[in-house]
């Protein structure tokens, strides 16, 4: 995973309003001081667990909405609004192993935006049929068998509000549909 994230990142780094931060190298803990304590799993990067004992002001191994507005200096419907982003189990707390997955999938939408990045040839945002084709056909995905008209009816099977092109919620979308075997 090689996730290394830093302790001063800003609320919105962590939660998914983040840019590609140069990361400092970690801070080695003196040897027998525990300020804090150790991860129940231990597979969990220690700055991740670093960044949530910092949110965890009452170290009760969660993260409130209240926790996370006095962190953060947010509003109170900005700090729910970032907790309910990462409460997978509806609890209405963030754990350690949900803030985890919060950035294993900020790494995963990265690696989408790229791909999407790819067709989107003058980045305004969405993909058009004529970038679609330009696009398969520089990265040697198809032959001339991709026509015009084959790519309109691509963009018109993906593109749900009917607009004509394929936007970045569309494109992944697209991408978390499983082929038909």
């Amino acid at each position: 995973m090689g996730l290394v994230v830093s302790t001063t990142a800003s609320y919105g780094d962590i939660f998914g309003r983040r840019s590609s931060p140069t990361t400092p190298p970690p801070t080695p803990t003196p040897a027998g001081s525990s300020s804090n304590p150790p991860p129940t799993d231990t597979t969990l990067e220690p700055e991740l667990v670093r960044v949530f004992h910092h949110f965890d002001a009452n170290g009760d191994d969660r993260i409130s909405a209240a926790e996370m507005r006095e962190s953060c200096g947010c509003t109170a419907a900005e700090a729910k609004e970032m907790v309910a982003a990462a409460d997978r189990d509806g609890d209405g707390f963030i754990s350690l192993e949900e803030l985890r997955a919060l950035f294993e999938d900020g790494d995963q939408l990265d690696t989408l935006r790229a791909a999407f990045a790819e067709y989107d040839e003058n980045g305004d945002g969405v993909i058009t049929a004529e970038e679609l084709r330009r696009a398969l056909r520089r990265l040697g995905i198809v032959g001339e068998e991709m026509t015009a008209e084959r790519c309109v009816e691509i963009v018109a099977a993906v593109d749900r509000d009917g607009d004509g092109v394929i936007s970045f919620d569309e494109f992944k979308a697209m991408m978390a549909t499983k082929p038909a075997a």
